[in-house]
């Protein structure tokens, strides 16, 4: 699992070699099973290597709503 601080994600090439599982905002469960979660955008992405390869994905940074978000390219490369 690659947790990254991020509003977005994308896998760019090797798509089975890794995969996006989610882009997350945190949340707390209130004393009656209610999920509180802050307004605003999703802070983390998370993905997951599903077998021994290469892959590049693509982690966006900033707000998807007010500025022109910032990515950056990363090569991962899983081994057994």
């Amino acid at each position: 699992m690659l947790l990254f601080g991020a509003t977005g994600g994308r896998v760019l090439e090797g798509g089975t070699t890794v995969e996006l599982v989610g882009v997350f905002s945190p949340g707390v469960v209130s004393d009656d099973g209610r999920v509180l979660s802050p307004a605003g955008p999703p802070t983390s992405a998370l993905f997951r290597a599903l077998r021994p390869g290469q892959a590049r994905i693509e982690v966006i940074r900033g707000d998807p709503w007010q500025a022109t978000p910032e990515t950056r390219q990363i090569a991962i490369v899983v081994a057994a």
